[in-house]
This record gives structure tokens, sequence and C-alpha cells, in this order.
């Protein structure tokens, strides 16, 4: 039977390293014990895809850089999701035909609320899917809850046009200075 518990917790050891888990332990009489310290941290390394078919955010860091950036050079849609989410999931499609329609227009990224609650939190998110669009750091639409595709296309249209128009007042007081 002590060979069989060995065998286990060696099995066990490896399934969580190879999921991602980057602790595993032995606790009171063997009984086994998992400490998520950052389930993804040995897999990010690399840029993700998410579902949807855009870049996927894995720290605090990423998020900064891609979404918060002053000088992005265009609109970025941020999907906030979760794997156990349905509505979550009967929006990817969505996004993704919404992300193909203004390819080279928009940047599209998604984020786990699981894995960042922190940056969920600190951008307002209280539900999921919600979707927010950024430029130049600036948060300029949110919308919570599934969407319709022509919904989407509306608002990301409206973002453009907001971009557009904010981009042409610029240059109008750069040539009056």
């Amino acid at each position: 039977m002590r060979r069989l518990r060995m065998n286990f917790l060696i099995l066990f050891v490896a399934i969580s390293e190879w999921i991602g888990i980057s602790e595993a332990f032995v606790v009171n009489n063997n009984r086994a014990a998992v400490a998520f310290t950052n389930s993804l941290s040995k897999r990010t390394q690399l840029s993700m895809v998410a579902k949807t078919g855009g870049k996927y955010i894995t720290t605090t860091e990423q998020y900064s850089e891609l979404v918060l950036n002053q000088e992005a050079p265009r609109p970025v849609m941020v999907f906030f999701s979760a794997p156990w989410c349905g509505p979550c999931r009967l929006s990817v499609p969505v996004v993704k035909d919404i992300m193909k329609q203004f390819s080279g227009q928009i940047e599209v990224v998604e984020l786990c609320t699981d894995d960042l609650p922190d940056v969920a939190s600190d951008s307002g998110v209280v539900s999921i899917p919600t979707i927010q669009m950024y430029y130049k750091g600036e948060l300029l639409d949110t919308i919570v809850g599934c969407v319709a595709r022509n919904v989407l296309a509306s608002a990301v249209d409206k973002v453009l046009e907001d971009v557009i128009d904010d981009e042409h007042s610029t240059d109008g007081e750069k040539e009056e200075t």
C-alpha cells in the first residue's frame, strides 16, 4: 500500500508540473496538497494567442504595455472573460468576427479575470463578459454582457470615428501654433 501511495504522489507531482502548477508538496499523512503560485508562469514566456485570436494578457505588465500605453498607434479592445463563464464563451465568435472586420484598425486582447482579478477590478469590471475600448491609455467605451455582432461593430465604429476626429483636431491645433 505504501508503494502505491508513493507512485501516486510521483504521478501527482508530474501531472502538476505538466499542467503548470509550480509547487506541489505532501502534508498530513501523505495527503497531497497543492500550492498554486502562478499556474501560467512557465508557459507565458511567449505571447499566447487567446480564444478570440487576439493576444492573451497574463501579467499586469503586459496589460500596462498593451492597453494603457500612451503611445498606442490604434485603439485596443480588451475582452474580460473567464473559462467557466457561459456568456463569455458565447461572445468569443462575436469578438473574433469584429477582430477580422476591423483588422489593422484595432488591437484585440483577452484577459482572464480569474488570473488577473486586480487588473479587472482596477479597470472597473464587475461582471463578465466585459469589453472595453481604450485609446492611448484612456477608456473610451465599455460593454457589459453578451453583445450582438452589429452592436459591437457599431461601438468600434464610434470609437474609430472619435479617434479620427481627435487626431484631426490635434493636427489643427498644431498647425495654428
